[in-house]
């Protein structure tokens, strides 16, 4: 006997979106309890689910309004009937959705042994309840599942609708669909099928193609499924002119630029994709819409219409935080996004806390010399009174970053920085004059950098400096960083992160290199639960920074409801007075604690609360806490 299952998806592939629905954590397969006074408490059990796949058990607990609503119990034994009753034909469409098609379920409500016998319980000696006790389960809602054999796919095809030219583009094979013959069923399968075929066609020159007819019918007298889709490929079409509207103060020659299609190429609609994901990359629109006309024209050509709506070139952006080093602090930065007319960027802002104090501005010309390149310049003034050192500086530079890829970017360039320093108060100051040349290279593979769940990020920067009054002084200083994250489940539920970095100056001693060029560890951005540039050596109260350094942290990020979260952590690490890190001589600092998320559209606001494991007395406080908006890394 042989049962056609749907022509356009049906029943059997209702339940794909669903697999779309994970959960890191679902409660055994044993009767779960919902303990309340209020309502018709029950329990639900779930029994006789194939155990492979393992997500068939996961479905039928998400599809199941007894087992969803556990923690909302229904006034009567009426209500909680209809409540199950409901969750069979949805149980049922889950099994079929991974080829059980024989598969039935049957549900039961078993009294508790309490409520057919109340005084069956043997510590109740005098028959009387006790209602000191939240009141028991009174009922438990039994699922039986007898799913049957489980199907398997039959001689799958993909062919050409009836009257199509043989000229066409062949369509993919079944396996190259992802559909295999004598592979067990399953109804996702058949949904990424279809898509995987209207995508060869529309990255192939053909933008209008169509599933003529799609068969699914499931043989009972052998347990097989056989799958068949007819495919319309519709007109063969080449790029036609791009026609741009809704600019007002962007140049047209820049969004040209960004288009990746010439007219007369072959269409392909993975460039249109790509073209709508750069033009919102560059946050100059409010609105990205490409459009066509729904059909070539005479020439086979397929003109492509890009609406865009411009965002306002101006934002400002204002921040305030807080650590117990060094108090309160505020931040600050107006930027104007499109200076000139092809989107140059001009930031300039400023950082102002009791020990730091920042002044800086930058220009980026993108597209220069070549669409990937972007010209940077930018200075900076520093004034920082610290516990490791006073010093002012200025420092301005120029480098170009070309990017390679979507998440890979290396620049270099030239910079000068003067600056002033002296590490105790009443020291001279000790001024320098130093040439670079920076250099650096980074891959990105994080979607968002404010609340990262996914992705890493890996960078390596260095320097030859040159003091251009004393010869003598001249190093090489590189520092190599990088963070990953883990996510446990399809959501952000749960998400591990990892952080590490590891920096060394060759080429001078240590009391002659600029004490505000040492590499430091302690504070917000480093180890937390010491106290800024204090996870290190020090000389009294006085952190003394190093040639060298490791900083690490581990995070464990439990997002509890869409705007809470809390993450333990556990940070370590330090800087070594010499070039090669001594840990025989000196120990790792380690901190750790616990932090508090609050989500906002914005990005998390962080409060973090760090104690030091390996606290010095006189040097290290109990205790330290960090306020700011984003992840700590």
């Amino acid at each position: 006997m042989k049962r056609r299952i749907t022509s356009s998806i049906g029943t059997i592939l209702i339940l794909a979106p669903v697999f779309s629905l994970w959960l890191l954590s679902s409660p055994s397969e044993s009767a779960e309890t919902a303990e309340t006074r209020a309502g018709f408490p029950y329990s639900v059990d779930i029994h006789g689910a194939p155990p492979e796949p393992p997500d068939v058990l996961r479905l039928l607990r998400e599809v199941s309004q007894s087992f969803q609503q556990m923690d909302d119990p229904p006034p009567s034994m009426t209500v909680l009937k209809r409540r199950a009753t409901g969750d069979l034909p949805e149980m049922e469409k889950v099994l079929r959705s991974f080829g059980f098609f024989r598969g039935n379920v049957s549900m039961e409500i078993i009294p508790s042994k309490s409520e057919s016998d109340p005084l069956s319980d043997p510590q109740n000696v005098q028959g009387m309840p006790d209602f000191s006790q939240p009141p028991p389960n009174t009922v438990t809602v039994q699922f039986s599942i007898d799913p049957g054999p489980r199907f398997t796919f039959r001689q799958p095809s993909i062919t050409l609708a009836k009257g199509v030219s043989l000229k066409a583009l062949p369509p993919p094979s079944p396996r190259e669909a992802g559909i295999l013959e004598s592979a067990p069923y399953l109804a996702k399968q058949v949904v990424e099928a279809e898509t995987f075929i209207l995508n060869h066609y529309k990255t192939s020159g053909y933008p209008f193609p169509k599933i003529a007819h799609r068969d699914v019918v499931a043989d009972f007298a052998d347990n097989r499924v056989q799958v068949r889709f007819e495919v319309t490929p519709g007109p063969h079409a080449l790029f036609g002119d791009t026609d741009v509207e809704g600019l007002d103060r962007l140049a047209l020659a820049y969004v040209e630029t960004l288009i990746p299609w010439k007219a007369g190429e072959p269409y392909d609609s993975r460039l249109v994709d790509s073209a709508r994901r750069t033009l919102f990359d560059t946050n100059l629109f409010g609105m990205v819409d490409l459009e066509n006309p729904g059909k070539v024209d005479e020439q086979d050509r397929l003109p492509i219409t890009v609406r865009l709506k411009e965002r306002a070139p101006r934002t400002v952006r204002l921040g305030v935080e807080y650590t117990t080093d060094y108090g309160p602090g505020i931040n600050g930065a107006w930027t104007h996004r499109n200076l000139f007319g092809m989107a140059e960027k001009l930031t300039a802002g400023a950082i102002f806390n009791s020990r730091i104090r920042t002044a800086f501005a930058q220009f980026d010309k993108p597209m220069f010399l070549s669409k990937d390149n972007t010209l940077i310049a930018e200075s900076a003034f520093n004034d920082e009174t610290t516990d490791a050192y006073d010093a002012r500086s200025v420092d301005t530079s120029t480098h170009l970053k070309r990017r390679f890829s979507k998440s890979f970017w290396a620049g270099g360039g030239v910079g000068f920085r003067y600056g002033q320093f002296r590490q105790e108060g009443t020291d001279p100051y000790t001024t320098y004059q130093l040439a670079y040349l920076p250099l650096t290279v980074t891959q990105d593979t994080r979607e968002d950098l404010l609340n990262p769940i996914g992705g890493y990020e890996l960078t390596l920067s260095m320097a030859p400096y040159q003091d251009v009054k004393n010869e003598d002084t001249r190093f090489f200083r590189y520092l190599l960083s990088g963070s990953t994250y883990y996510n446990f489940n399809s959501g952000d539920k749960v998400v591990g992160a990892v952080r590490a970095s590891f920096g060394q100056v060759f080429g001078i001693i240590h009391d002659q290199m600029p004490a505000d060029l040492r590499f430091y560890a302690g504070g917000g951005g480093s180890v937390r639960g010491y106290a800024y540039q204090l996870a290190g050596p020090v000389k009294g109260p006085v952190p003394l920074g190093g040639l060298s350094m490791l900083t690490f942290s581990l995070e464990l990020r439990f997002k509890i409801s869409d705007t809470i979260g809390l993450v333990p952590f556990l940070d370590g690490g330090t800087a070594f007075l010499d070039t090669t890190p001594d840990f025989a001589n000196q120990d790792i600092l380690y901190g750790a604690g616990l932090g508090f998320r609050y989500y906002t559209a914005i990005g998390p606001i962080r409060l973090d609360v760090a104690m030091p494991i390996n606290k010095r007395t006189g040097v290290d406080d109990s205790f330290q806490i960090y306020v700011s908006i984003g992840q700590s890394f």
